[in-house]
């Protein structure tokens, strides 16, 4: 088992980190070369990708395997990873199954085949602000996976 985050927007690295060292899990980011600091160096492995489209979530689909823990807030992505197997978890701390993101990607493309058909300037809202609970929740998240796994050392 292993924890594969997808990298480039994910605030709680840390935690994420921390909780999966606790349990003796190798953590994996994936993140293009844009979004790398000397921040990232918590992970075991640290997996940079171009900064093409896609081109992150083609690198984890591509390492993936059952079992393992994926966090990201990619829908499509995640609906492909529980497919194969794993245990996605959203970065606000949330075990998302595989029906429930199936709902979620059917609706981000209602959204924006509606938003493609409005003409003139559309606002969008996007997510409210990560807060300091969101990064508890998700390390608590993974903590209990790890431990319903059997994983955990």
């Amino acid at each position: 088992m292993k924890i594969i985050v997808d990298a480039d927007s994910q605030p709680a690295k840390e935690e994420i980190a921390a909780a999966a060292k606790r349990h003796s899990i190798k953590t994996v980011f994936v993140m293009s070369n844009a979004h790398y600091s000397e921040k990232n160096g918590m992970a075991d492995e640290v997996i940079l990708v171009d900064n093409r489209k896609q081109e992150a979530d083609i690198r984890i689909m591509n390492i993936a395997e059952k079992g393992d823990i994926a966090v990201t807030g990619d829908t499509g992505l995640g609906l492909f990873l529980a497919a194969k197997g794993l245990i996605v978890i959203s970065p606000r701390g949330k075990v998302l199954g595989e029906e429930e993101l199936v709902v979620k990607n059917a609706m981000a493309a209602v959204e924006k085949k509606r938003l493609r058909a409005k003409k003139g300037r559309v606002k969008l809202r996007g997510p409210s602000k990560y807060t300091r609970q969101d990064a508890q929740r998700l390390e608590m998240t993974i903590e209990n996976v790890i431990l319903k796994s059997g994983e955990a050392k």
